[in-house]
């Protein structure tokens, strides 16, 4: 049995289309404090290489265009041109994978041999930027159809509500936006 994972925190950013952004350090002191007479309770790797990446964490973002592209920035040196964050951001936003620009890759600076790759540091917070921009987008959809976020389906780029009427994230991307950023608490399902 998978324990439940603590609620993160993300961030929609003042902007004219939705960006969503990923800051993890007010989730795990909360966790890390929590101590487990169980080994399944006891950090794994994953979870240690993400709080590795804490320092960058903040600048990891997720932006939904008013084409329906999804774009992303991770810090320079967490991104190496490998497209495993791409496929978090495909699957999590439900968009086909040519939707979502892959930035090109920059010299990684200060990466050693034998180090981990710099993608398992930073899935944690590109789920959570996702996270929050799919809430977001279904928020926006449910306020422009009138149907209750339950009633909706993110597939394929769009929203759906079971009457059947579609709305793509790209004409969406202005409404879910913010003119303030502020926070969202997101769950993340365990994987």
């Amino acid at each position: 049995m998978t324990a439940p994972l603590p609620p993160f925190l993300g961030y929609v950013l003042a902007a004219p289309v939705l960006v969503a952004a990923a800051e993890l350090t007010a989730a795990y002191p909360a966790a890390a404090r929590t101590p487990s007479p169980d080994v399944a309770g006891l950090l794994g790797l994953g979870q240690i290489m993400t709080a590795a990446a804490l320092p960058g964490a903040a600048l990891i973002s997720v932006e939904v265009g008013p084409d329906g592209t999804v774009s992303f920035t991770l810090p320079p040196d967490r991104y190496d041109g490998d497209t495993s964050a791409a496929e978090l951001i495909a699957d999590g936003l439900s968009v086909p994978r040519r939707r979502v620009r892959v930035p090109p890759p920059r010299p990684a600076a200060g990466r050693t041999r034998g180090a981990p790759h710099p993608a398992v540091g930073t899935r944690t917070p590109v789920r959570v930027a996702v996270a929050v921009a799919r809430r977001r987008l279904l928020e926006a959809a449910s306020a422009a159809l009138g149907t209750p976020v339950a009633g909706l389906r993110l597939a394929a780029g769009a929203v759906t509500d079971r009457a059947g009427r579609r709305l793509d994230i790209g004409a969406l991307a202005g409404t879910a936006a913010s003119t303030s950023t502020i926070a969202v608490t997101v769950d993340l399902t365990p994987r």
